[in-house]
């Protein structure tokens, strides 16, 4: 027997290897209507399941695909890349953070790259992920990093995820921080482009289209946020108004605001 979970955008099998009587796991499912059903049903728009190494895999039944797609995050292998600590800074990325940036409240945790990144160069970073089940992938990869950074005595300081809406948590998190980070989901381009990654592909169906992004960032402005950085794809018009700062790359431009 498993378990089907019923959220607004698909309907997830959890199979019971994972034991979700636990009280840790429940609250990332509290969001979802709990459904009885059995194995002979048709195959579940995901199933989350353990990998060889007790880690949260992710298998998406993707319209159109012979097989599932496996989805996996393995921060750890990204750290035993790293040659130094802290991974040098540059570029625009690191211009909108700040030069004096410390600590970031990543607003849009997605799936961790763009924090992952910011805590292998050196910063302080807390993820805030509104969707339960992104919520629950993000905490498991940090917590099989943290017992590895720990293992090896390394000075990385692992993302700390909390299962929160960034509108309603910046009231009391916004002041806290150097830094808040908002990468909401890029808008279509008008004309045809290359396919979207897969792993971005599920996040977008999963999630849809952030329609409240703006209102993040005038929430992040109204309670006291010292910077706000702000991820938009080079073709895209600004989230909010005009930027007070913006930097950018070959694909993407940060737009950057401070408080008033």
């Amino acid at each position: 027997m498993s378990t089907l979970y019923k959220f607004p955008n698909f309907n997830i099998e959890v199979r019971d290897e994972l034991a979700l009587s636990k009280p840790e796991l429940e609250t990332f499912f509290q969001s979802g209507e709990k459904v009885a059903c059995s194995t002979t049903v048709a195959p579940f728009d995901l199933v989350l399941g353990l990998d060889s190494e007790d880690r949260f895999s992710l298998h998406w039944n993707k319209a159109g695909e012979k097989k599932p797609i496996v989805y996996e995050l393995d921060f750890i292998r990204q750290i035993r890349k790293l040659r130094s600590f802290p991974a040098p800074k540059q570029g625009a990325f690191n211009q909108a953070l700040g030069n004096k940036t410390k600590t970031v409240l990543d607003t849009t945790g997605g799936w961790g790259g763009d924090a992952m990144l910011m805590a292998a160069q050196g910063y302080t970073v807390t993820i805030l992920e509104r969707n339960p089940l992104m919520a629950l992938l993000l905490s498991d990869a940090f917590a099989h990093l943290k017992r590895y950074v720990d293992t090896v005595h390394s000075p990385l300081r692992v993302p700390v995820v909390k299962f929160l809406n960034a509108i309603d948590a910046l009231s009391g998190l916004a002041a806290q921080v150097d830094c808040v980070y908002v990468d909401p989901m890029f808008p279509p381009k008008k004309k045809k482009s290359a396919a979207t990654n897969k792993q971005m592909q599920l996040l977008q169906w999963m999630v849809g289209e952030d329609e409240d992004a703006s209102r993040l960032v005038q929430q992040a402005i109204t309670h006291g946020a010292k910077r706000i950085c702000v991820k938009r794809p080079d073709y895209a018009e600004p989230l909010f108004r005009k930027s007070d700062q913006q930097f950018s790359s070959k694909l993407v431009h940060y737009d950057v605001y401070f408080a008033n």
